[in-house]
């Protein structure tokens, strides 16, 4: 490590910084804290004397950079304040502060930062400082650029809206956005539905800040103007690092395809801009070039918020470019560590940020691999240079791959298995079309009209990027789902990495190589998979009540592995609970199609989320209440289960038997009793050994009644899904004393508009002996039963 002081250097600060996130200093610790580490270091100290000692001399020096690391380190964590934590949603929040940063437009709503001094709700004030994010919306699109138009960092605003903290981890597998806002200082979300209820009381705005958003918006409605939505909103991204009009399906392409990585700004950018620099300015002066790209890559920086990636990439940037013209040789292992530590040093806990990950795990793996990968391709007698700088490139390409995949599968699950391919197309196209964007904008100041006709072009281009993007990237053969991957995985990955690399270094022999790369896969296989956990398994019956809000949503595994879905959740056109709740659910649990979908009946809340898991090929049959031609949702439904060729079974008295465990629906049409469409709600029974549930949909007191006639003692079941989110038109005490539930499930929305539950059912349950679990209070509900007993299952533990 003689070469490398800087990477000897920086890894101390990681494990300084990695000690403090395991062991935090806290004010109980503190003192035990120091006089351990102390003590480490004067042992270190008395052994580094010994002239056979095997602690190195430098042993003291390095736990006082640990020893450092972990002081600095907790002593820069920011002291946030924030609101109490029941205070979980709120409307008629107010706020007023400071307007700290402002993102670039959306199409339906402006977000900018509020650092707040005072808050307050009615029975409720704060004085204390908060940070919100404003999420503002406005029927009216000319209200929106009116405010868009007249806002500034630093003005001071008054705010009025829903307050939300971020949502915790309520279902398996989704990420925790309460935690990571509150990682970056923030207290939650005020959405804000009229641009009415914001007000500007002080325009005095912060300068650097206000010139640095008027660029950055001059150029995004440039951007805008000249291209098509799409390509302007990829090149946003490439340029500003705003990718929030990008669409989340193209998004989740990008990630099938492997070329996720291009939205993420990056050194890639950094390098497209070097080049474009050194085509158009390769005559000039070779000072006056290099100082140009300085400058450049600079500005580059400031425009897109100095994120992590990018300050890795203008640091060692700058780091070559100053060694050239010194005429000084670069380390790029040390160039590499003094960006990381420069970013590090300022805020440490971009250790744990992904991107910081992402970029520092590709550019030490090409550095590390590449080598290896070149010489190989020089020794392989390819005579022709068009071939070897494509293997090149894929060797470029495989090596950063490589690097991130422990990442990717971690923060992904995704295993691409088309990403070789699409990076040698769609690397190339992306610089590509990004030089011309940067041109266009460029020729767009002196002649408007040619640089429409080169936008018109890069539109082409953009299309064509992501046709071949999404042909790539929908295909289900196009990845493969890798579910569990843990730390200890990627730690089990990097250590065989090396192992087949020193192989492949040292070992002449290609039968020993061959030996090696089984032996490197298998072990990694099998090591991978040890500590590997199953939420759902089989030889059980689970019953997962999903978290999806205001709405109902049951995932059923049954002993024999067969699945099933009774109702959806909520779609709206701000939030698909399909797409966005369950369809990632069910690629968490590795459940590729649901047998049976129930639809309880035709309301949003309860079938919405039932539309995107068809278009995704999720659901193998449904089963639903009789068409109701008088009521137009249903006739749409209809007519759109048709179009997509799934088979429809409608509820009529009758017994679903499976090999471990039935499913009765009772709905029964035969007495000529007209029901509401709550009323008409498929009422299911589910068996398996001795242990009953019983799913009700939205049933109200007058269906409870005729269901009672007709089945009596039958409806007894140990958990009852209550009807209608717990609403005081239904769960009545007759239907109460006829179920006899042990455990009562209530699915409803935190703090809904409705008042779900109501406290009568909450009590009426409660002096039946229920216990009674609900999405609120606790997110999704695990039950497992093994056909005798039934317990809850701490999902979270998995």
């Amino acid at each position: 490590m003689k070469n490398y002081p800087a990477v000897k250097f920086t890894l101390l600060i990681m494990a300084g910084i990695l000690l403090d996130k395991i062991i935090p200093v806290t004010a109980h610790n503190y003192f035990i804290y120091f006089i351990s580490l102390v003590s480490v270091f004067f042992i270190a100290l008395l052994f580094s004397f010994q002239k056979k000692s095997i602690i190195n001399k430098f042993s003291p020096v390095y736990i006082l950079i640990i020893l450092g690391s972990v002081f600095v380190t907790e002593f820069q964590k920011p002291n946030y304040n924030f609101l109490p934590q029941e205070i979980e949603k709120q409307k008629d929040f107010k706020a007023r502060g400071i307007i700290s940063n402002i993102e670039l437009r959306r199409e339906h709503e402006i977000v900018l930062y509020l650092d707040a001094d005072s808050a307050s709700f009615p029975g409720s004030v704060f004085y204390k400082k908060i940070t919100l994010i404003c999420r503002i919306r406005d029927e009216n699109k000319k209200n929106l650029d009116s405010l868009y138009n007249a806002i500034l960092p630093g003005n001071t605003a008054s705010v009025k809206g829903l307050f939300m903290k971020g949502n915790n981890r309520r279902n398996p597998g989704e990420f925790n956005y309460n935690q990571y806002l509150c990682e970056k200082g923030i207290s939650g979300i005020l959405y804000v539905y009229n641009v009415k209820d914001i007000n500007i009381l002080n325009k005095h705005d912060a300068k650097i800040q206000s010139v640095i958003f008027n660029v950055r918006k001059s150029i995004d409605n440039e951007i805008t103007n000249l291209h098509q939505p799409q390509t302007a909103g990829f090149i946003r991204g490439q340029l500003l690092a705003d990718r929030s009009n990008i669409d989340y399906n193209a998004v989740v392409e990008f990630i099938n395809s492997g070329v996720v990585h291009i939205l993420a700004v990056s050194g890639l950018n950094v390098g497209f801009i070097v080049l474009i620099i050194m085509i158009v300015l390769g005559r000039f002066n070779v000072y006056f070039r290099s100082i140009l790209m300085i400058l450049c890559i600079i500005v580059f920086l400031v425009l897109t918020d100095s994120q992590a990636s990018i300050v890795r990439a203008v640091v060692m940037s700058i780091l070559v470019i100053t060694g050239f013209l010194t005429n000084r040789s670069t380390n790029i292992y040390n160039s590499l560590a003094v960006s990381a530590l420069i970013i590090l040093l300022a805020d440490p806990a971009q250790l744990f940020d992904p991107g910081f990950q992402l970029s520092y795990s590709a550019v030490l793996s090409i550095a590390v691999i590449y080598p290896v990968f070149q010489k190989t391709i020089s020794n392989s007698g390819i005579k022709n240079k068009w071939i070897k700088y494509i293997l090149l490139f894929i060797g470029i390409s495989l090596c950063a791959q490589l690097g991130t995949l422990p990442f990717t599968l971690f923060y992904f699950g995704k295993l691409s298995l088309v990403s070789l391919f699409t990076n040698l197309i769609i690397i190339p196209l992306s610089g590509v079309i990004v030089g011309i964007g940067i041109f266009t904008l460029f020729l767009n100041l002196f002649t408007p009209l040619l640089a429409s006709f080169y936008a018109a072009g890069n539109d082409f281009l953009n299309s064509v990027m992501f046709y071949i993007i999404k042909m790539a990237g929908s295909s289900e053969h196009s990845f493969l789902w890798i579910r569990n991957f843990s730390v200890l995985d990627g730690i089990i990955f990097y250590l065989f990495l090396a192992v087949f690399l020193y192989a492949l270094i040292y070992f002449e022999s290609k039968i020993a190589m061959l030996i090696v790369c089984i032996l490197v896969f298998a072990n990694v296989l099998v090591l991978c998979s040890l500590d590997n956990k199953n939420l759902l398994p089989d030889n059980y019956l689970h019953v997962l009540m999903v978290d999806v809000g205001q709405g109902d949503a049951f995932l059923i595994k049954f002993p024999d592995g067969k699945t099933a879905l009774i109702d959806a959740g909520e779609a709206t056109l701000n939030f698909d609970n399909g797409e966005r709740i369950i369809l990632p659910l069910l690629n968490h649990l590795g459940i590729d199609k649901i047998d049976y979908g129930f639809i309880s009946h035709v309301d949003l809340d309860h079938y919405g989320g039932f539309i995107s898991l068809i278009n995704e090929n999720k659901i193998g049959k449904i089963y639903k209440p009789y068409s109701d031609t008088s009521f137009s949702k249903d006739i749409k439904l209809e007519k759109f289960l048709r179009a997509n060729n799934i088979p429809v079974n409608y509820y009529e008295k009758g017994i679903i038997k499976l090999p471990a465990g039935r499913i009765y629906i009772l709905n029964d049409y035969s007495k000529n009793v007209k029901l509401t469409t709550n009323n008409g709600s498929g009422l299911l029974k589910i068996l398996y050994g001795s242990s009953s549930f019983l799913f009700t949909g939205d049933l109200e007191r007058r269906g409870e009644i005729h269901y009672i006639n007709s089945y009596g003692d039958f409806l007894k079941s140990d958990v009852l899904k209550v009807s209608h989110h717990g609403s005081q038109t239904a769960t009545s005490e007759e239907f109460v004393s006829r179920v006899k539930p042990k455990i009562s499930l209530i699915s409803d929305g935190i703090k809904n508009k409705f008042g779900h539950p109501s406290g009568i059912v909450l009590q009426r349950l409660s002096q039946s002996g229920s216990g009674v679990l609900r999405t609120d209070k606790y997110g999704a509900i695990l039950l497992r039963s093994d056909g005798d007993n039934i317990f809850a299952v701490d999902w979270r533990n998995f």
